[in-house]
């Protein structure tokens, strides 16, 4: 399905709309801005009829999750000394009179205007037009566009593997907001990071095309990171797409990023303080059972994990 890049861009500010008319705290100065919006660019206009459109078909599973989530939510913010902490670090008091954000956490309001995503906690495997095989990792989604002059897939969120079907010999493509990474036959793995994307060759090569910069041919197993204007030197990535197996494998990453990782599989907010964030993990975590990963990290490394309900975890160094 072909769509204008833009257009993710019209998603998210129509979902924006959405929570925000929806929160019970909407003006008429909310609905006017929302009118003008639609009402601005045709873009807009079919951006919040798909996004009405997801609605309508998850009504079910969305209502079942924000009318749940908010008793929960409620309970805990009747609790005096835990309600001190939501206030103060996640502001999730008002997240919960909506009841958007609760059901965010459990499947991406995001999904709802892009062509293929995934849940919270979910991996899982579509087959393309063309006969390749697209692994989601969890809380990831993707835009096509697939036609008889290119196949391109468009990285809105989370992480990718892609196995193009054999005998293809056409070059498929995955883009990112910093570049592409473009494969003639080659598997790969592609993942969204805040201030980059990182692509790992699976097998023989695969090219990065960075925006503003040169490309970098990666040899099978290497991996390396890019942004709009810079690419890293390859580098030995051959267990970079083990969660496709559902592990988290550490070779001394930051634990800000093992947190990260393991955020997707969680519905609640995992925060890691700056100082432990940077603490070097190294080690094999299932990303299918977080709750152990997190057990696990808190006897290896020297962090505190202190959960106030399923709703927020705390990581921190340990005081000595």
């Amino acid at each position: 399905m072909s769509r204008e890049p833009s257009m993710a861009e019209a998603g998210e500010r129509a979902i924006g709309f959405w929570l925000k008319l929806t929160s019970g705290e909407a003006t008429d100065a909310d609905h006017a801005a929302c009118a003008a919006w639609r009402a601005a660019d045709p873009a807009h206009e079919r951006a919040w009829a798909r996004l009405q459109q997801g609605l309508s078909q998850s009504v079910g599973r969305l209502e079942t999750v924000m009318k749940n989530e908010h008793h929960a939510l409620r309970r805990t913010l009747v609790r005096p000394a835990r309600r001190r902490v939501l206030l103060n670090v996640a502001g999730l008091a008002g997240a919960a009179a909506a009841g958007g954000w609760a059901a965010n956490r459990h499947s991406p309001l995001g999904n709802l205007t892009a062509d293929l995503g995934t849940a919270t906690g979910e991996r899982r495997t579509f087959t393309l037009p063309d006969g390749s095989l697209l692994t989601l990792d969890a809380r990831s989604r993707v835009d096509l566009d697939f036609t008889a002059d290119a196949r391109r897939v468009r990285l809105l969120e989370g992480a990718l593997v892609l196995q193009p079907r054999a005998g293809l010999s056409a070059l498929l493509s995955v883009h990112t907001p910093h570049g592409q990474v473009r494969s003639a036959g080659a598997g790969c793995m592609v993942r969204l990071e805040h201030e980059a994307s990182l692509a790992v060759a699976l097998q023989s090569s695969v090219e990065i095309l960075p925006r503003k910069a040169s490309p970098l041919a990666l040899a099978m197993a290497q991996g390396a990171r890019f942004g709009d204007g810079w690419v890293d030197r390859p580098a030995p990535m051959e267990d970079a797409a083990s969660w496709r197996e559902g592990w988290l494998t550490a070779r001394d990453q930051p634990l800000g990023e093992i947190a990260a990782a393991l955020g997707s599989y969680r519905t609640g907010v995992l925060r890691v303080s700056p100082q432990a964030a940077r603490l070097a993990v190294s080690g094999l975590y299932p990303l299918d059972d977080p709750e152990r990963a997190l057990s696990a990290l808190e006897h290896t490394l020297p962090i505190t994990v202190s959960r106030y309900t399923r709703w927020l975890t705390l990581i921190d160094l340990r005081r000595a």
